[in-house]
């Protein structure tokens, strides 16, 4: 057996101090009778982890020093996670806090501070109170779209009831649902009888409450942005209504957008459109002009229009504006400094002249980004305005006579079109195919494009085509591309696009809407579909036939009417003050159409074919599999559905008439239910007749609001 091995003290670091010099700064002076470890054990040779290395005063059982007393009190102080995280050990791992502190011999080998920490149990509302107002503003953001969504069977009125409640629950609450409630606020519907007789108000109870508020309490004032009034009630003239939301409007210094409440103007003087002009950051507009009072007598005395009545071409162009009329509308615009989107819609027989007043008023609005341009006279706008546009991310001409293929080539070329992100063309009528060409190629930020004619774009004579893809855009993606004469198949500027768009001209495009897709070389380009009509399309038919029988006659037991009874109390006049745009795609029929293409590509030959044989190996029957019309590695959607809040009828797109109708309030409409707040009630056996009337209120439409395309 071999001697056991001495293992000398210096493997331990435990020398004698009068022997090897020991720096006492960092360690501090030995105690003269600490044990010295000179042999190990056989059984823990090769083993050295087992070796308690700590000296022999740490067993002693006196009292420790008060250095080490005060670590430890500092950890248990800081138990808390709050503690932990104001300590400066807290930024280091438990190795560095080690080292760096000084071990002290006579205190002996000191534990690292542990890597997990406890937590202490939050009290109660301790987290709520710890979330920022970011978050409980997002909250509250979502609780709106939750009643204003489309198909919710909420409305506005049960929303802001919610918000009302959400505010008294809780002080710090009280901040962000306050913002909530006031910055878009939304007055849909008739007001409450109960409301007005307590008030002693014949119109406009809600109006004059909230108009009581915001003059009596300035910082809510500052919160409103938007406001929908609700429309004009019946037998209350016109005037005095008008007053009434301008008031409202006085109210509000940070005022951004009028919505849902639009009033012709006249060129006359009407403190509603002073109250806007009077408001800084304004951010939309919507004029609807009609014929001044100037111009009506002078038409009525003009007998062109009688003389020249058999002429299909023949167009009169409207009397000019007085100057002191133009010069008070161009004041109107001065201080809009932040407007982002204009609109001009003209009614039958009115105009905005001299024809550089256009051009005029967008020169005062720096912040301007949409533009929205209908009906306008020959004689208000034309090429030469057309060229004056400053910088535009959308630009809307719809039925403008004064704008040309010419003029729309010049205007693409300029750098100032160049940050056109969304062009409509209604009725422009583009002639040729190459002054397309250069709209969809000039352009190279434009992301949506809509063609709207009644007649194709032509090739012209002198010109050929020698190579694919002739219209290209390599940013656009979507394209709305309805030409609305009656054709029986696809023309020649179809074909061209539909070749385009095979050539690679639009790698970007995810989306193409064609309405008069005859042949259907438009979804033969796109994703195969499973279905393209909708259920109410396969009944289309069937309910027009069945609503298109005369009704029986009135008796003293039978209704007149088994519509609304007008007695809502409003009334929407500009529903019957539209232009009446030229004929556009049924995209209802064009459902059809599609559906109708693809149930016969189903009927043709598959992709695949699957032959069932007998034991002989003779064929017995063939099955032919994967039968649809499309290209399976294509990106793009063939898109059938209206844009939000458009109709069939216009195409699938947003109309002046979508934005200036009832857009969900009138519940005179056939079919149009409205809401009364019980849809959240207890629906059972037994129903408390106080819960029911807390959360009733005067059934009121569901508004919604909508943007033009």
């Amino acid at each position: 057996m071999a001697p056991a091995r001495s293992y000398s003290s210096d493997y331990f670091s435990m020398q004698d101090p009068s022997k090897a010099p020991v720096d006492r700064r960092s360690f501090g002076a030995f105690p003269e009778d600490m044990e010295r470890p000179t042999q190990l054990p056989p059984a823990m040779r090769g083993n050295y982890a087992q070796i308690d290395m700590r000296p022999a005063t740490y067993n002693n059982s006196r009292r420790p020093s008060s250095s080490a007393s005060s670590i430890a009190s500092s950890v248990r102080t800081n138990d808390t996670f709050d503690g932990i995280l104001a300590s400066p050990a807290s930024s280091r791992t438990s190795f560095d806090s080690w080292n760096s502190s000084p071990r002290r011999p006579e205190h002996g080998w000191q534990r690292p501070a542990p890597i997990k920490q406890y937590r202490r149990r939050r009290g109660t509302g301790e987290l709520f109170a710890a979330l920022p107002e970011e978050v409980l503003g997002l909250i509250l953001d979502e609780l709106k779209q939750l009643h204003l969504k489309p198909g919710s069977s909420s409305c506005a009125t049960c929303m802001m009831r919610d918000l009302c409640c959400v505010a008294v629950s809780a002080r710090k609450l009280l901040k962000v649902a306050r913002v909530a409630l006031y910055e878009d606020i939304q007055l849909i519907g008739a007001d409450s009888h109960t409301q007005k007789k307590r008030y002693k108000l014949n119109f406009g109870s809600r109006l004059v409450l909230l108009r009581r508020t915001l003059r009596s309490s300035p910082e809510i004032a500052t919160l409103v942005h938007s406001l929908k009034a609700p429309a004009v009630p019946q037998g209350v003239a016109v005037d005095l209504y008008q007053n009434l939301v301008a008031s409202v409007i006085m109210a509000c210094p940070n005022f951004e957008r009028l919505v849902g409440f639009h009033q012709n103007h006249d060129y006359s003087f009407n403190r509603l459109f002073y109250a806007l002009s009077t408001r800084r950051n304004l951010k939309e507009m919507h004029w609807t002009l009609e014929a001044s009072q100037f111009q009506r007598t002078r038409r009525m005395s003009n007998a062109a229009g009688l003389l020249n009545s058999e002429k299909p071409n023949y167009q009169e162009a409207p009397g000019d504006l007085l100057p002191q009329q133009s010069d008070e509308f161009l004041e109107i615009h001065v201080d809009w400094e932040h407007l982002e989107t204009l609109s001009i819609h003209c009614l039958p027989g009115a105009t905005i002249t001299p024809v550089s007043l256009i051009p005029d008023i967008v020169s005062r609005l720096p912040a301007l980004k949409s533009l929205h341009l209908s009906h306008l006279p020959f004689t208000a706008f034309n090429d030469a305005n057309l060229l004056s546009l400053p910088s535009l991310q959308t630009l809307t001409l719809s039925h403008l006579p004064g704008v040309s293929s010419d003029g729309l080539s010049s205007f693409v070329r300029r750098p100032s079109s160049w940050s056109i992100r969304k062009l409509t063309l209604q009725h422009v009528d583009v002639g040729t195919l190459p002054a397309l060409s250069q709209i969809l190629s000039n352009l190279p930020k434009l992301e949506i494009f809509t063609l709207v004619q009644s007649s194709a774009p032509i090739m012209p004579p002198s010109e050929m085509i020698w190579l694919f893809p002739y219209l290209a855009a390599p940013s656009l993606r979507k394209l709305h591309w309805d030409i609305t004469g009656i054709q029986s198949g696809a023309n020649t500027a179809d074909e061209i696009l539909a070749r385009s768009i095979e050539a690679n001209g639009f790698p970007s495009l995810r989306i193409l809407r064609a309405p008069n897709d005859a042949d259907g070389v438009f979804q033969a380009l796109c994703k195969p579909m499973e279905t393209v009509e909708t259920a109410n399309d396969r009944f289309r038919g069937l309910i027009n036939r069945c609503t298109s029988r005369p009704s029986p006659p009135a008796t003293p037991t039978t209704p007149k009417s088994l519509g609304k009874a007008p007695s809502w109390g409003l009334s929407f006049p500009m529903d019957d003050q539209l232009i009446p745009s030229k004929a556009s795609s049924n995209l209802a029929q064009s459902r059809l159409a599609a559906q109708g293409r693809l149930e016969a590509a189903r009927k043709g030959p598959g992709r695949f074919v699957v032959k069932v044989t007998d034991d002989d190996g003779t064929v017995v029957k063939n099955y032919n599999m994967a039968s649809f019309i499309g290209r399976v590695e294509s990106k793009i959607q063939y898109c059938v559905a209206p844009d939000e809040g458009a109709t069939d009828e216009n195409g699938g797109l947003v109309d002046i008439s979508d934005v200036l109708g009832d857009n969900g309030e009138n519940l005179r409409v056939d079919g149009r239910e409205g809401c009364t707040g019980r849809w959240n009630t207890y629906s059972g056996n037994v129903v408390d007749k106080k819960d029911r009337e807390r959360w009733w209120h005067t059934e009121r439409g569901r508004w919604r609001p909508i943007t033009l395309s």
